[in-house]
Order: structure tokens, then sequence, then C-alpha cells
């Protein structure tokens, strides 16, 4: 099979919760601004 190196793993995971935070984020800051703009979008 495939041999994958601990590190690659680490960074592999590490990319993707930074990546769902990041998402996370932005989405409960555009849930709680009380104006709508587009611009903000």
């Amino acid at each position: 099979m495939y041999e994958f190196s601990t590190s690659t793993l680490l960074l592999a995971f590490g990319l993707t919760v930074f990546a769902g935070l990041g998402t996370g984020v932005g989405s409960l800051m555009s849930f709680f601004h009380k104006k709508f703009n587009p611009k903000f979008l």
C-alpha cells in the first residue's frame, strides 16, 4: 500500500482543521452581522 510519514499526515490534518475553522469563523461573522451589506459578503 501507500506509505505516509507522520509529518505529512499532520500537515494535511492541520490544513483541513485550519480551513474548517476559517469557514466557521466567517459564517459566524456573517450570521451575527446586524445590517445587510453586500460588500461585507
